[in-house]
């Protein structure tokens, strides 16, 4: 669906993007052959940032035993998709490339295909294990050791922070799983469109709300 999204934002003109992500093993199925397809045309090349995490596994199927190529950035090349691989567990490069990533396609309005390598410290299930993986690097505490040799941030004060995102994540968890469960009635509910859209994209007829831009 981004491309969809995408020709939206080209048509509407201005610098709103579509930004699409998935990980490695998702680009494997069909939908991102044609996501590639469709976002280079050189007719309409869309404004489309494409962003894969790789973690090298797809729940329990390793990356060497489904992929053929070396990179899955080099298969944007094929297609003219301006693409690159980058180390995502570093903050600072995954900053630096992302707001790089979008600004060239806010500004030449074609897609980019940015590839960021990160760990995968627990399973996706039970079909892999959810234990903790000991092998691969966690990219947090890599980061607290560089703030810390650095002198911006003390062993105490990143403590805290952690205590402090922890008690807001269970909060919040406690407040969704409180919530009651929905009606059956509402199955279909903001899933397809019953009103008429005003002409020039000015908003949806009847009920005063105008559609908000993207990225």
């Amino acid at each position: 669906m981004a491309p969809g999204s995408a020709i939206a934002q080209k048509r509407a003109g201005g610098r709103g993007i579509t930004i699409v992500t998935g990980g490695d093993a998702g680009t494997a199925e069909g939908d991102f052959s044609t996501c590639l397809v469709w976002s280079s045309r050189p007719a309409n090349p869309l404004p489309v940032l494409i962003l894969v995490t790789n973690n090298k596994w797809g729940i329990s199927t390793n990356y060497q035993g489904q992929h053929g190529e070396k990179r899955i950035s080099d298969r944007g090349k094929a297609f003219g998709i301006e693409s690159k691989t980058i180390d995502g567990n570093d903050p600072e490069v995954s900053y630096r490339e992302l707001r790089a990533a979008m600004e060239y396609v806010r500004s030449e309005r074609r897609p980019f295909l940015l590839e960021a390598m990160v760990s995968r410290l627990h399973g996706h299930s039970s079909a892999s294990g959810a234990n903790r993986v000991n092998d691969e690097a966690d990219c947090l505490q890599g980061f607290e050791r560089r703030l810390e040799e650095r002198g911006l941030l003390t062993r105490a004060q990143m403590d805290e922070l952690r205590a402090q995102f922890t008690a807001e994540i269970q909060e919040a968890h406690r407040k969704v799983r409180g919530e009651p469960m929905p009606e059956g009635r509402t199955i279909f509910d903001h899933i397809f469109s019953d009103k008429d859209l005003v002409r020039g994209g000015a908003g949806f007829a009847g009920d005063g709300r105008s559609p908000k831009g993207g990225a």
